[in-house]
C-alpha cells in the first residue's frame, strides 16, 4: 500500500507505538474506531479529553493542574486514560508522562465534521495534531463529514493504510510529517479518489444566545454551519473543493498551520488514501450488490 519509493524496513511494527487523541472525549466512538483501524499496527495507547473540547484549537493548561484518570478500553490490550484538559494537554501528558516508551505516531479524531478552511484555526482536532508535530512526533488529523461515517470500513480501511505508511515512513528515518485528512460524506456518492489540497476560504456564522435567570446573564457562542465561500468551492485545488465533490482530502501542515515543506510527503499519502478508497470502496459496492 505504499507510495513509491518508499521502503519498509524489515520488523518495524513490532516496536512502533501510536498514540491516540481527540476533541470529542474518550468516550467517543469514533475515537474507538479508530484505536480498531489501527490496533494491529503496534502498541497504542489513548490519551484524550474527560468531555467533549471542540473549538480549542492548540490551547493548553498553563496556569492550573491538569488531572488524568485510567478508563476501561473497549478494546482489549490498549491502554487509555481521560485527561481533565484540551486535546493539547492530552497530547503532550500522553507524549511525555503516560507513555511508558517514545511514541512515534499521533493520530488525532476520528472528528466528527469536517474540519476544513479557516476551521483549522479553531479546531481542538487539528490542535491535538498540532501539539504532537512541535513535539517531534509524525502526527495525522482526520474528520469525516458526519459521525456515522467514522464507522465505515471504507474510512476505517483508509485510515489503517494511512498510518501504516506513516509508520514505515518514521522507521526509514523520514522527516516528520503534519496532515489533515478529510473524508467528504459517503451518502454523497462514492469517493473520487483522494487528493492534495489547499486551505480554502470560509466565511462562519457566529452567534451569541443569552439567558437570563434573575439578575444573571449568561451568554452561549454558537459557530453555525458555515457559509462556504464561492471561490473556494469553485477551486479544485482546496479542501473545500474536495469534500463538495467526493474527494478525500489531504492537506499538509507545520506549526503556521499551512505548510509546503511537506508537500511530496502529501502527494505520497494521497496516493496512499487513492488507492485504499477506491479499492475497499469497490468491495463494499460488491458485497451490497
Amino acid at each position: 500500500m505504499n507510495p513509491p519509493g518508499w521502503h519498509s524496513p524489515g520488523n518495524w511494527r513490532n516496536a512502533l507505538r501510536i498514540l491516540i487523541s481527540n476533541d470529542d472525549g474518550a468516550f467517543n466512538p469514533a475515537l474507538w474506531a479508530m484505536v480498531e483501524a489501527v490496533k494491529d499496527l503496534g502498541e497504542v495507547l489513548v490519551a484524550a479529553p474527560d468531555r467533549d473540547r471542540s473549538g480549542v484549537g492548540a490551547g493548553l493548561t498553563l496556569n492550573d493542574p491538569v488531572r488524568v484518570k485510567s478508563i476501561m478500553s473497549p478494546v482489549s490490550g490498549v491502554e487509555a486514560w481521560a485527561v481533565e484538559g484540551t486535546p493539547g494537554d492530552s497530547v503532550i501528558l500522553g507524549l511525555r508522562q503516560l507513555a511508558k516508551e517514545p511514541i512515534d505516531l499521533l493520530l488525532s479524531g476520528i472528528n466528527t465534521g469536517n474540519n476544513i478552511g479557516t476551521d483549522l484555526i479553531v479546531s481542538g482536532t487539528v490542535g491535538a495534531g498540532m501539539q504532537g508535530f512541535m513535539n517531534g512526533v509524525a502526527s495525522a488529523a482526520i474528520s469525516v463529514a458526519i459521525e456515522r461515517d467514522a464507522l465505515s470500513p471504507v474510512v476505517g480501511a483508509a485510515i489503517h493504510d494511512l498510518a501504516e505508511s506513516m509508520l514505515e515512513h518514521v522507521a526509514a528515518g523520514g522527516p516528520t510529517p503534519f496532515v489533515n485528512i478529510n473524508f467528504p460524506r459517503i451518502s454523497d456518492g462514492p469517493y473520487r479518489g483522494a487528493m492534495v489540497a489547499g486551505v480554502g476560504r470560509r466565511v462562519v456564522a457566529d452567534a451569541v444566545e443569552t439567558v437570563t435567570r434573575g439578575t444573571r446573564t449568561m451568554y452561549w457562542i454558537q459557530r453555525r454551519a458555515s457559509a462556504l465561500d464561492e471561490r473556494s468551492q469553485m477551486d479544485p485545488d482546496t479542501d473545500v473543493w474536495a469534500m463538495h465533490h467526493s474527494w478525500v482530502s489531504v492537506t499538509s501542515l507545520g506549526a503556521g498551520l499551512t505548510s509546503a515543506n511537506n508537500d511530496g510527503f502529501a502527494a505520497g499519502i494521497a496516493e496512499v488514501l487513492d488507492r485504499s478508497v477506491k479499492n475497499h470502496g469497490q468491495q463494499a459496492d460488491e458485497a451490497a450488490g
